[in-house]
């Protein structure tokens, strides 16, 4: 699975608004520390785990 680039500046705006860290949100999710920091990243364009991209899209959907 990939991430689009709404859902990768989706997870910026939220770490922003909720004043996180990159290792806090990370911290949040359950994943790497590493990992969260590549996938914000706009030029990073490689696959995620099926459950990378859960955590990452029901985190965001929380507040919805």
């Amino acid at each position: 699975m990939y991430l689009t680039k709404e859902i990768k500046e989706a997870l910026r705006k939220k770490r922003a608004t909720l004043n996180l860290s990159k290792s806090d949100t990370a911290e949040l999710l359950g994943i790497n520390r590493l990992t969260y920091g590549q996938l914000e990243n706009p030029d990073y364009n490689h696959r995620v785990q099926q459950s990378t991209y859960q955590k990452i899209t029901q985190w965001l959907a929380k507040d919805y």
